[in-house]
């Protein structure tokens, strides 16, 4: 009756969701929601496959964001931000879904196994 409960903190701030085309986590979604007023998050999720992270922390400039793939899995990352930066790169190839209105737009970015940290603007 509460496993819904328990769900609740990697599926939301945390945005972990199964695949539906590749189940049993081995294609990961992550789609991270920054709520305001919360500074930091962390999730992690035991798939099949390993544990699956993913965590947060707002500062002054941007949220950094912690992503962990376990091995024999993949992710795919689905952010809304006006600038992504990975390992101190702009991430610009990483498939921009969508202008929106405003400066904020859409990112579609594929994740290989293992620790990854971006910047969100």
């Amino acid at each position: 009756m509460f496993g819904e409960i328990n769900a609740w903190y990697y599926k939301g701030p945390g945005g972990i969701f199964p695949d539906e085309r590749a189940p049993g986590f081995k294609n990961v979604i992550l789609r991270p929601v920054f709520p305001a007023g919360l500074e930091n998050f962390r999730a992690e999720h035991e798939g099949p496959y390993g544990t699956i992270i993913s965590g947060w922390k707002r500062s002054e400039g941007p949220v950094m964001y912690i992503v962990s793939i376990p091995t024999n899995s993949t992710a795919t990352l689905l952010l809304k931000a006006s600038k992504v930066m990975k390992d101190g790169k702009e991430i610009t190839a990483g498939k921009p879904l969508k202008e929106r209105e405003g400066k904020e737009q859409a990112f579609e970015i594929e994740l290989k196994p293992g620790d990854h940290l971006f910047e969100i603007y």
